[in-house]
Order: C-alpha cells, then sequence, then structure tokens
C-alpha cells in the first residue's frame, strides 16, 4: 500500500512540473517581441534572495506544518543557489522533524506578473514518529501428551502500542511552484512538490509525502 501511494505521488508531483515547464515556455513564446530596431543592452541582474516559508506536509497518518525558508544568490533573475532549512512547528517531542540542505531553483519569467519555476533541496535531516509495535504478553507453555511429544508455546495475548522512533535521514524534496509579483524585489511563491527520504532504516517511508507550500521571496531585483 505504501509503495502504490508513493508511486502515486511521484505521478502527480513530477506531472504538475512537466505541465509547468510546457506552460512557461509556451508563455515565454508568446511574450518574447521580435528583434526591430536598434539592439538593446540590458545589464544581467542579479543578487541575495531571502524567502520565509512555510509548508503543509503530509505524512503517513498525520498533517504537519513546517516553518523555515531559504537563502541564496540569483543571477540573471533565473538560477538561484543557496541553503534553506525547516522544522515541524505543530509536533511534540514524539513527533518532531527538521531537515536542512543545498537549495537549487530554476525561475521562468521572473520579470513579469505571473512566473514559474522548480526548486529542489538535497540534505538530510532528523525525525521523531510515532510507530505501532504489537508485544506477545504472556506465552503459556503446554506440554502435549505423550511419551515423546514436543513441547510447544500457546499464543498469550497480542497488545498493540504506539512508540517514538527516533531515525536520521537524506532527503530530496522536488517541487513546481508559481510566482505573482507584488513589485520589483518582492513576490509570493505558491508551491506543490513531493518530500523523498532514503536511508530511513527505522522509520522508512512514513516520512515520504506531498507538500504544499507558501513563500515570501525579497530580493533578486
Amino acid at each position: 500500500m505504501n509503495n502504490m501511494r508513493t508511486t502515486r505521488a511521484f505521478n502527480v508531483v513530477f506531472g504538475i512540473i512537466a505541465f509547468s515547464l510546457v506552460a512557461a515556455g509556451a508563455a515565454f513564446a508568446q511574450d518574447t517581441p521580435p528583434v526591430n530596431g536598434p539592439l538593446t543592452v540590458e545589464t544581467i541582474q542579479s543578487g541575495w534572495v531571502f524567502a520565509p516559508e512555510v509548508r503543509a506536509a503530509d505524512f503517513d497518518t498525520k498533517t504537519g506544518a513546517l516553518a523555515g525558508g531559504y537563502l541564496g544568490h540569483m543571477w540573471d533573475r533565473q538560477w538561484v543557489v543557496g541553503f534553506g532549512g525547516y522544522y515541524l512547528t505543530n509536533g511534540d517531542r514524539n513527533f518532531a522533524m527538521q531537515y536542512f540542505g543545498p537549495v537549487f531553483e530554476w525561475q521562468v519569467r521572473a520579470d513579469r506578473k505571473i512566473g514559474f519555476g522548480i526548486r529542489t533541496l538535497v540534505g538530510g535531516g532528523s525525525a521523531t514518529m510515532p510507530m505501532d509495535v504489537t508485544f506477545l504478553v504472556n506465552p503459556r507453555a503446554s506440554q502435549g501428551t505423550g511419551r515423546n511429544a514436543p513441547t510447544t508455546t500457546a499464543a498469550g495475548t497480542r497488545i498493540t502500542r504506539s512508540i517514538a522512533v527516533h531515525d536520521d535521514f537524506l532527503i530530496a524534496e522536488p517541487q513546481a511552484q508559481m510566482s505573482v509579483n507584488l513589485t520589483k524585489g518582492q513576490r509570493i511563491v505558491f508551491g506543490v512538490g513531493y518530500r523523498a527520504t532514503a536511508y530511513a532504516n527505522a522509520l522508512q517511508d512514513s516520512l515520504n509525502g506531498v507538500s504544499g507550500t507558501v513563500a515570501f521571496q525579497i530580493g533578486g531585483k
């Protein structure tokens, strides 16, 4: 069931990314005017970008709210390379998560009212999540009949308890996004992505899931 859920989530996220690329390419082609008259030379615009962000994240059985953001440098209003991190805000000691790592972003139409882009965080983190564990309580030993009859164990009572499990992991979190420019150096960014983790031996794929994000990006004029 978890494998089917993960496969469906990957299909949805990468379908959105592919659609965003096609839409951005079509919009860029339509908005590019023909070159007539004298050639205009423009300075390549770049600068630092800071983006506080909130995320609604789907976990195995819960929905979490993460806060964080990233700081990076933008080149030519298209490429951003930086560093970001996020932590779970609505958890407790049995439901906690934090991760961080380099951030890579590609933007299209960043100088227009509506733009598109793709962003990926690749890094690592740690998490503590509840996990159901079943115990066998009070098994009873019973002796069979006959001279050479084997000894068997009668089944005891099975009790399921939820325990907190801690694990470290590697993470890759790609997302497709749409930006709305408010001013020349301020924009709101909406995104949808997928959180894919590896080397979480105890929690396994319970850390994976779809997330929706809203960021306020400042800078990179």
